[in-house]
């Protein structure tokens, strides 16, 4: 086990020789490449990290010119809502101002039709009672002449066919009168 042991600690130790030595091979043959190609990949970091910046810039200005112009267009759409909604306000009150008036109208030709109608109404009335009063006179006429016939004929004991043509003269008369 020793001799194990002591093998184990002789390649430990030759190892990182053996380490550096390859290394020290690696810088002589691979150096420049190497060099050249931790060079290039710092030049191609740079070149990334200023693209990306120039990126990142122009996306910002591209945002901003974009949130301005959004907000020049909100801006627009207030003002043109808000011009709507006046010319919607002034349009409303015309036409309020519009129902007021033929309401006002409407008002004013009822009351001039109801005062029409009652004066038509008080015409007929008047023209009623006239009628009323002429056909009660000429029925009081009737009746009077009626039973002054009714009298006479009593009185001078007519036959019958004389008072059925008194009669139908009286009738005739009413019927006349009344046309």
């Amino acid at each position: 086990m020793a001799d194990k042991k002591n093998t184990t600690d002789k390649q430990n130790k030759s190892e990182p020789a053996q380490a550096s030595e390859i290394d020290t091979l690696r810088d002589i043959v691979f150096g420049a490449a190497k060099a050249d190609l931790d060079a290039r990949i710092n030049l191609l970091e740079q070149t990334m990290l200023s693209s990306f910046k120039q990126a990142e810039q122009s996306l910002l200005k591209q945002v901003q010119q974009i949130t301005t112009s959004i907000e020049e267009n909100v801006h627009k759409l207030e003002d043109n809502i808000g011009k709507v909604d006046q010319q919607q306000e002034e349009r409303s009150a015309e036409l309020n101002a519009y129902a007021d008036k033929l309401a006002s109208e409407l008002e004013m030709s009822d009351a001039s039709g109801k005062q029409e109608a009652d004066e038509l109404h008080a015409r007929i009335d008047k023209e009623v009672r006239s009628l009323t009063e002429k056909y009660d006179a000429k029925f009081a006429e009737a009746l009077e002449k009626l039973n002054q016939v009714t009298a006479e004929l009593g009185s001078s004991k007519t036959d019958r066919k004389t008072l059925a043509k008194l009669l139908a003269t009286v009738a005739t008369n009413l019927e006349t009168d009344e046309g």
